[in-house]
């Protein structure tokens, strides 16, 4: 009889959070420096196998070392295929490995968030504590819906509770532990999304599915600062483009958030989306951002889904090296 895909059991019977039942799954895009520093970390603070990571390059880019590369799994996609195709392909890769019972999706710039590390082992023996049997997804950083709109807030549990784990709505991908038991049941993220909220969508079909989605509340209040728009572009803007140097990322926020309030809100969802994208057009620091954001409402109130290619990355990281007083310089 094979053990159960959410625990290992050490031979004097208890359990075991062996890193040899974790394989993780780095998702990379235009970013080899980052995409590095993070495949160096997971191999030498995690403790990590080499032939149990993963990195999943989504068309262009890989990894700063030829020869780091040949030590881990490189996954190379002919073309982007957005985020949700990327970490689909991953973890199809990574539970092909019968023992394989928990994935780490990580993107490709969690590096530059102040996770604690290592943080594997911990959180692996925290979620076998709790139980791990319904657990589908555990989020390094966890959000609620208002219920106005696609809008959310952060949670950050309080110490004390229990195992350090709380229920969450949605999260981003940044570091997630995923269970075989959802990808066995078929859950996998919808490559229809391409980018923009197809992770909301996938955790909302986690939960549907039956499984507890969990955010980590140790990560979460190690990164809370980082949680905040001021906050996060203060962590990531030395070394890859913000939000304010990305004006195509509004386009599919503006568009998918429709797609969120038919697939998993109210109708009312739509009005509030609706005033919330008027406030954000107001707000837009560029004519490229207001234009991406009327596109993207205009395409989400017909439906529209999947990649448009006026809006797509340019610049995946920055040379740290380089002091930018304006856009960022590619890294070479």
């Amino acid at each position: 009889m094979s053990e159960s895909p959410e625990t290992a059991y050490a031979a004097d019977g208890g359990t075991s959070s062996d890193l040899g039942s974790v394989t993780a799954v780095i998702l990379t895009h235009m970013r080899p420096t980052l995409a590095g520093d993070l495949t160096r970390s997971l191999l030498e603070v995690e403790g990590l196998a080499a032939d149990r990571v993963v990195v999943v390059v989504n068309g262009v880019g890989g990894l700063d070392d030829p020869v780091l590369e040949s030590r881990v799994r490189m996954l190379r996609l002919p073309e982007n295929v957005g985020p949700a195709g990327g970490f689909k392909a991953g973890m199809v890769e990574a539970f092909s490995d019968t023992a394989t019972r928990w994935a780490y999706l990580c993107e490709d710039d969690i590096g530059l968030l102040p996770l604690p590390a290592p943080r594997l082992e911990d959180l692996i023996d925290r979620i076998n504590t709790r139980g791990a049997h319904n657990v589908g997804a555990v989020v390094a950083f966890g959000r609620n819906f208002t219920h106005r709109g696609a809008h959310t807030v952060n949670i950050v549990p309080p110490e004390g509770t229990p195992q350090d784990l709380a229920a969450a709505d949605v999260g981003s991908w940044g570091a997630t532990v995923v269970s075989r038991s959802v990808f066995e049941a078929g859950v996998f993220p919808d490559t229809d999304w391409y980018f923009g909220l197809e992770d909301f969508d996938y955790y909302r079909r986690v939960s549907q599915a039956g499984y507890e989605v969990l955010v980590d509340g140790v990560a979460a209040r190690r990164v809370a600062a980082q949680q905040t728009s001021i906050g996060r572009e203060e962590a990531l803007r030395s070394r890859r483009p913000v939000d304010v140097d990305e004006a195509w990322r509004a386009y599919y926020h503006a568009r998918n958030s429709f797609e969120i309030a038919r697939r998993h809100g109210h109708p009312s969802w739509h009005v509030w989306h609706l005033a919330y994208s008027a406030r954000k057009f107001q707000q837009a620091r560029s004519g490229a951002e207001r234009a991406a954001i009327a596109h993207g409402v205009w395409d989400g109130i017909r439906g529209r889904l999947g990649e448009n290619p006026r809006y797509r990355r340019r610049v995946g990281e920055i040379d740290p090296g380089t002091e930018s007083d304006g856009a960022p310089s590619p890294a070479k």
